[in-house]
């Protein structure tokens, strides 16, 4: 019988490494709440500085969560249930992201979310569309940043896909997998074009399951009735033959077509677009077959 079970934002970690002990044994089944909190932006908003705060803690997550059975080569898969938003920030940082050299000071604002909307201002509001930032297994051995860079198994990489009725498909590094996330926001734009979106904290409630075998290179996800692969690299280029090589593959291995079909539908309907900007990261977008 499936299991019920969650996590408070207390029992955090600031990095992905197989090290850390997990604080929780699940099955594949289980559903796992997770708590985040939001303490950096409030100590922020405060005058706090950002070296004063330590930039790891802006991205802590909640876990490790050990699933049972998981083995290197498996995925570990990862269906968004629910996600709950209690406090919303919006944030304004000088020389960072795309719009840094436009702040010309520190300025964090806790936003009022009332009526399924986010009020940056009384005249300003964009709608509540919750979503999790970073969500990883450990790595094969080492420490991993939960800010930067994205890795294979996971990261910071504010896909906006991450939302209620998603489902992540991440390759296994280790037993167990060690799962965590974290980096709630009440709202983010694709590719979060300033590096920082509507920051929150809340709860997200997530099941788990296993794919043995499916010995994925990168995360894989669904939306609707789209697949996403997610393409990395050194550099976009990089990330982007990545992205449709998966594509071209998926189209016949998963779907059935010839390679000269797979060629042909991928040039009238799979979309591209950027990922996070923690990595080179790219999206193939490949709508199913029918559904279209």
């Amino acid at each position: 019988m499936p299991q019920q079970y969650t996590l408070t934002k207390d029992q955090r970690a600031l990095a992905f490494d197989p090290d850390i002990p997990p604080v929780l044994e699940i099955d594949p089944g289980d559903e796992v709440t997770f708590q985040t909190g939001d303490v950096a932006y409030e100590r922020l908003s405060k005058g706090e500085t950002v070296e004063a705060i330590g930039l790891e803690n802006f991205n802590a997550v909640t876990g490790p969560v050990l699933v049972r059975g998981a083995q290197p080569g498996d995925a570990l898969r990862v269906e968004i249930l629910d996600i709950q938003v209690e406090r919303a920030w919006s944030v304004w940082l000088p020389q960072f992201g795309g719009l840094g050299a436009y702040a010309d000071r520190i300025q964090v604002m806790q936003t009022p979310i009332r009526d399924g909307r986010v009020w940056i201002s009384p005249s300003v509001s964009v709608p509540l569309a919750p979503m999790i930032g970073c969500l990883a297994v450990a790595p094969a051995e080492g420490r991993c940043s939960t800010f930067m860079p994205a890795y294979p198994w996971g990261g910071n990489m504010d896909l906006r896909e991450m939302s209620p009725g998603a489902t992540l498909w991440l390759p296994v590094q280790v037993p167990g997998a060690r799962f965590s996330m974290g980096d709630l926001h009440a709202a983010m734009g694709s590719a979060e074009v300033t590096w920082v979106s509507l920051e929150a904290s809340g709860q997200a409630t997530l099941r788990f399951g296993l794919e043995p075998g499916w010995n994925l290179r990168t995360p894989r996800l669904r939306a609707g009735q789209s697949t996403y692969c997610v393409g990395m690299g050194e550099s976009l280029l990089a990330a982007q033959q990545d992205a449709i090589n998966q594509a071209y593959a998926l189209l016949q291995e998963a779907h059935g077509m010839e390679p000269f079909d797979a060629y042909a539908y991928a040039s009238a309907v799979v979309h591209m677009r950027l990922g996070g900007p923690a990595s080179s990261m790219v999206l193939a977008e490949v709508p199913d077959p029918g559904s279209i």
